[in-house]
């Protein structure tokens, strides 16, 4: 598809890879809705009285029409890497976004291969205790009613490959290990697990009899462990299973020593499973739509992190209004406020939005298989972004006066409106509701705000 030169100073070119986004997240199929016509169109805006000369014939509007659409992905990638790891684990249930749940999987690998469990005169070392520490790093929901961690055997082998939030692994039915959050921190907020006798014995078994000294024959012996949630519906955890601390401390001692000696295990490959069941929930209409205009939920969208809920905004009529009145957009600026009452220091957003670039029913994807997104006005290659004030409960607004001018003039024809993603998309549960309109209680809703003149 042809480009225009404008549209180059609006766009950043960003790989899959980076966006952490699976192709088949973009194939929904679904039906395009448009809301009834322009309010502001029905008298001529009234001057905001800047005094300057240049600008005496500029006005105010904040009632362009918005079309707000939900969808639900199936394809993040919570592969744990290097900056962006985190695995989570719990479960919670609200009105809004119905019940979502997490458990994780970390394979066990060895940290060095030098340990024979045996000391300089032949004697073979003693068991003593398998005991797992776990950097805790996030929390989302009620934390004053205890969740119990459980620790499974992974039964699965971990393959070399990224693993999605719909990915899990087949684990043994016994609990190896118990840990109550937040009861079993430190004063480092580390997570300390006694796991059992029995499976300590097997990893150190497995090292008298083979020595620590080959990883992937290791990795196929002990596989590696599963955390779930065996609490009431009240909270999600996360750990990071990348942090220095984390790990699998294996302690045993030798028989003419009374100090004790330690060997670690990390786990360098590691996922979330998330689930999300939207019924009985405001948003339930999209358990079976794949993309829905929010008047069919009840004038209410989210964009959640995990989950893959989340919202594309088109303007189906700004090109009307600014070619029917011969308008030049002087600035646009989108505010996004929140559904205050369903937002909470425990129910936090995601701590920024960003700007993708959409097309149909799902994201635009350029000819070299790169997804764009917005850039921020001045340039600078950076993208747009809004960023969460949890004291405010809102949002900061997003200036985008170039797009929105590029946008009413057909300058854009690769993409009819924007996808907002969360941040930390893949590492938490994060959540953002707002209203799409003004409701019964007059609370403010999604809103563009634009600045322009009408040239005579």
């Amino acid at each position: 598809m042809k480009k225009h030169n404008s549209l180059s100073r609006i766009l950043i070119v960003a790989s899959k890879k980076s966006l952490s986004i699976h192709s088949s997240f973009f194939q929904i199929i679904g039906c395009i809705f448009f809301v009834m016509a322009l309010i502001s169109c029905e008298k001529e805006p009234e001057p905001i009285g800047i005094a300057d000369e240049q600008v005496i014939n500029t006005y105010y509007t904040d009632t362009i029409s918005i079309q707000v659409k939900l969808f639900q992905s199936d394809s993040i990638n919570t592969t744990s890497r290097t900056g962006n790891s985190r695995l989570l684990m719990g479960s919670l249930t609200d009105e809004y976004v119905g019940s979502y749940s997490a458990q994780a999987f970390g394979n066990l690998s060895l940290t060095s291969l030098t340990e024979e469990l045996k000391n300089d005169d032949g004697q073979v070392a003693i068991f003593d205790s398998l005991v797992g520490f776990f950097q805790t790093d996030y929390f989302y929901g009620d934390t004053t009613v205890q969740n119990m961690i459980q620790f499974y055997e992974v039964s699965e082998y971990f393959e070399g490959k990224f693993y999605y939030q719909f990915d899990s692994l087949q684990t043994s039915n016994s609990v190896v290990g118990t840990a109550s959050y937040p009861a079993a921190l430190d004063s480092n907020r580390v997570l300390r697990v006694a796991f059992s006798e029995e499976f300590g014995r097997k990893l150190f078994d497995y090292g008298v009899a083979n020595k620590f000294e080959n990883d992937s024959l290791f990795r196929i012996f002990s596989k590696g462990l599963a955390f779930r949630s065996a609490s009431p519906n009240t909270s999600i955890i996360g750990i990071n299973p990348l942090a220095p601390v984390t790990g699998v401390g294996l302690y045993f001692h030798y028989p003419d020593d009374t100090v004790a000696s330690s060997y670690k295990f990390d786990m360098p490959v590691s996922f979330s499973n998330i689930e999300s069941d939207l019924s009985n929930s405001a948003l339930a209409a999209l358990a079976t739509q794949d993309y829905i205009p929010s008047e069919n939920t009840n004038n209410l969208a989210a964009i959640q992190a995990g989950t893959g809920i989340g919202v594309k905004v088109e303007f189906p009529y700004l090109n009307d209004f600014v070619s029917n009145q011969n308008i030049i957009i002087q600035r646009a600026e989108l505010d996004i406020p929140a559904l205050k009452p369903a937002m909470s220091a425990s129910k936090s957003a995601p701590n920024q939005l960003l700007f993708l670039f959409g097309d149909g029913n799902g994201f635009y994807y350029t000819p070299s298989g790169s997804v764009q997104f917005l850039e921020a006005e001045g340039g600078a290659n950076e993208g747009l972004s809004m960023a969460y004030s949890t004291a405010g409960k809102s949002y900061s607004y997003a200036t985008m006066t170039s797009y929105i001018n590029q946008l009413s003039k057909g300058n854009i024809p690769e993409s009819d409106g924007l996808i907002l993603q969360p941040s930390e998309n893949n590492i938490s549960v994060d959540r953002f509701i707002f209203p799409t309109q003004k409701n019964t209680d007059n609370l403010p809703s999604i809103r563009l705000r634009m600045y322009y003149s009408v040239v005579e």
